[in-house]
């Protein structure tokens, strides 16, 4: 699968941007394959339009005044209306990390009241791209935003963080909630309040996903790619991907291969 760059999307940049801000409907649509994954962080926000925005293989409205977010390491499509509006935001990975930027959510809706404030540094930023102190501002607007709308909790982003950096490693609940400095009961609890998961649905969740990924996109077979996510058991593997998706990893893969 083909991963992009900010000068594959933004093609009349001189020279590679470590950022750009753009208006969505003054840009061309560049040619790219579908689906595919993004070398840099993502942040549309759709001031109007309607369609589905798919971000590892979850399917999200586009709605007006939805701001969606996407890292780099997931999977992309999307089918917006002709009529659709809004401002975007691009951030080489390099860039992003310097200012610790990471998304842990799909997307935020925007209330009447907070409109102003994010549309008045888009259309600063659009119109001048040099506005590097803009960047920080409006981040910590949308994390304001996200915790007061989706109420996400801290820990709950460090532990879902420490999963993705050791999908091989098989560690306990035990191990993570030590990593926390929590207790196991405080990390179920706060995975329930946050997700409606247990500390061990929310693991094996983000396991599957990233599972789906490479049984689509590499050329693991289903033993390696259970070993690779930590699984000692393939057949354990193929159950629980079974459960989580509906499918068998080989039905899964002859479904979603079938329509590229």
């Amino acid at each position: 699968m083909k991963t992009y760059q900010i000068n594959d999307i933004i093609t009349n940049l001189a020279e590679p941007a470590a950022y750009y801000v753009g208006v969505f409907e003054d840009t061309p649509d560049p040619d790219i394959e579908w689906p595919h994954k993004h070398s840099f962080y993502s942040v549309i926000w759709f001031t109007q339009g309607s369609g589905i925005n798919v971000i590892d293989f979850d399917e999200y409205e586009i709605l007006p005044n939805r701001i969606f977010t996407i890292n780099p390491v997931q999977i992309h499509n999307w089918n917006y209306s002709i009529d659709s509006q809004g401002y975007f935001l691009l951030i080489e990975e390099h860039f992003a990390k310097q200012m610790n930027i990471d998304f842990s959510f799909p997307f935020v809706d925007l209330t009447t009241n907070d409109i102003p404030f994010i549309e008045e540094i888009f259309k600063r930023m659009s119109l001048n791209n040099n506005q590097l102190v803009a960047i920080p501002y409006l981040f910590s607007l949308l994390f304001n935003f996200e915790t007061h709308h989706h109420k996400l909790n801290n820990t709950i982003i460090q532990y879902k963080k420490l999963i993705t950096e050791n999908y091989d490693k098989n560690f306990t609940i035990e191990q993570y909630a030590e990593k926390l400095n929590i207790s196991t009961e405080t990390l179920n609890q706060l995975c329930r309040e946050e997700t409606g998961f247990t500390a061990k649905q929310l693991q094996l969740d983000l396991k599957i996903t990233e599972a789906k990924r490479l049984l689509l996109y590499s050329s693991l077979n289903t033993s390696e790619i259970a070993f690779q996510l930590g699984f000692e058991d393939g057949s354990y593997f193929s159950r629980i991907f079974k459960k989580k998706s509906n499918l068998s990893p080989s039905n899964f893969q002859e479904k979603y291969l079938k329509n590229r």
